[in-house]
């Protein structure tokens, strides 16, 4: 009676739209919550840095540094034509492409498990803090996540009913996915075993059909993200070959949280004794195969093994945690959402806090309040590492930042993300009255910045012999020192 009385209330077509629509609202919900609080860290500076040349720029940049990103630089630097670079603006896009995601979670869990399935899919994925953290995060992750999460869906469709406009939406967003971030690409490595498996199951002619529509994904990938290949190398030289340690943990770092992490992986592994097993095993197989891929080549060719790199795994997982959580009644598997979600808080709550420890927005407000007219600035480190206190300031002073002393070179003129100084560091600083010495602490090897231990010889000696530091400040990550030249001197 129940279930009659329910169905007429609720006809197939309204569950089926049930089941993604309140998933994508509570995600959108979720995710737009104080989605400017935290203030950008560096690798969203470089996408602002990067997005607001012109688009030849953005190329010549992507022939020395982030090459495989240049697609999603274009985009954005669309974008802030558009809306504009505020820090809400420019993390609309992530924060729409999670909320599109969350629906197509829900749409792969049904597909296999039916619409209870596919709704608490759908809302295991809006619940989780990494969702909120990289959906406010203006980088290309979040698309490429949906772009995987959706050629997922469109290959399971195609393998299922082969029809030539089916792998054609399949390829489009192989293609988009590797526009978006070229290392999700390595998610084909578990849809080759869907195709092998199903392929045989369903039609062997299936397995051609994907050959072509992968390759021509990937083909179409190669224009635009060319110059990238090989960069990683240049990029990632702080980080280290992974040990086996972090492969046992690798759950624990794509989560943000291992607990939560812990969690909805065991309601994945528990997918795999629930009817329909063997539609859990090749999910399963296309998270483990990147997994593994990831992990060889950052072991037989250089260090790579990030967490962030294997977004897209997130929600294969929630599909198979929503076929889990069938098993309860709708009621009682709400509720334990309802608990996941409140597991994960005090991280949410942190997620709106911070991005990184270093403290752009506050140390650009030090500055802001105490400068003076005919002020100068250094910043330092400048030509090497990943801080970005130049860029970082950049965005918030715009073109009421002291005078850049020691600038030879910006960033754009050198197709890069770094400037370059001057050679004669004593003629640059001249007789300026009051400098400002802004400087990151050192992340590879570890240690805090002072005023001056990241200086170069000239403007240390300079600083040294004619200034007097008149105070100091310390916001997070950056040291600020405010010199000031004598009279007499």
């Amino acid at each position: 009676m129940t279930v009659k009385l329910s169905r007429r209330l609720a006809p197939g077509w309204v569950r089926i739209q049930i089941c993604w629509i309140v998933p994508a609202v509570v995600t959108w919900l979720t995710v737009s919550y104080q989605a400017a609080q935290a203030p950008p860290w560096r690798d969203e500076f470089a996408s602002w840095s990067a997005a607001t040349r012109t688009v030849p720029e953005i190329f010549a940049l992507g022939r020395h540094i982030d090459g495989v990103t240049v697609p999603y630089y274009l985009f954005l630097h669309y974008w802030i034509d558009w809306r504009g670079d505020s820090v809400e603006a420019m993390r609309i896009p992530s924060m729409a492409a999670v909320t599109a995601t969350a629906a197509v979670v829900a749409l792969l869990a049904r597909r296999f498990w039916g619409n209870k399935a596919g709704l608490l899919a759908g809302l295991v994925f809006a619940v989780l803090p990494v969702v909120s953290r990289y959906g406010q995060e203006i980088r290309g992750y979040a698309f490429a996540t949906l772009f995987a999460t959706l050629a997922t869906l469109a290959l399971a469709s195609a393998l299922e009913k082969s029809q030539w406009w089916r792998w054609v939406l399949y390829s489009v967003c192989v293609a988009l996915m590797g526009l978006s971030h070229l290392l999700s690409l390595l998610i084909l490595g578990g849809h080759l075993v869907m195709v092998i498996v199903l392929g045989w199951w369903f039609g062997r002619w299936r397995m051609l059909w994907w050959v072509l529509a992968a390759s021509a994904g990937v083909v179409a990938v190669v224009p635009l993200t060319h110059s990238g290949f090989g960069q990683q190398g240049e990029q990632l030289q702080w980080l280290d070959p992974a040990k086996p340690q972090a492969l046992a943990e690798i759950f624990g770092v794509i989560f943000a949280t291992p607990l939560i992490g812990g969690i909805v992986v065991g309601l994945a592994v528990a997918a795999l004794w629930r009817e329909r097993a063997a539609a859990a095993v090749l999910l399963w197989v296309s998270v483990l195969v990147p997994v593994g891929l990831l992990y060889a080549y950052d072991q037989l060719v250089a260090p790579i093994f990030l967490g962030r790199y294997l977004l897209f795994c997130i929600p294969l997982l929630c599909a198979l945690a929503g076929a889990t959580l069938t098993v309860l009644r709708l009621p009682v598997a709400l509720v334990a959402v309802v608990a996941l979600g409140a597991i994960g808080l005090p991280t949410q709550d942190d997620i709106r806090v911070q991005h990184s420890p270093v403290n752009y927005r506050t140390a650009a407000a030090v500055i802001s309040t105490n400068q003076r007219p005919g002020d100068g600035i250094i910043y330092e480190p400048r030509e090497e590492g990943w801080q970005f206190v130049d860029i970082g300031l950049k965005f918030y002073l715009r073109d009421h930042a002291p005078r850049d002393l020691l600038l030879q070179s910006d960033e754009v003129q050198n197709a890069s993300l770094w400037a370059t100084e001057c050679d004669d560091q004593v003629k640059c600083i001249g007789d300026t009255r009051r400098i400002w010495v802004v400087a990151g602490d050192n992340s590879n090897p570890p240690y805090r910045a002072s005023a001056t231990n990241q200086l170069g010889y000239g403007a240390n000696a300079v600083l040294t012999r004619y200034y007097v530091p008149l105070v100091t400040w310390r916001v997070g990550g950056i040291t600020i020192a405010l010199f000031v030249r004598p009279p007499t001197v």
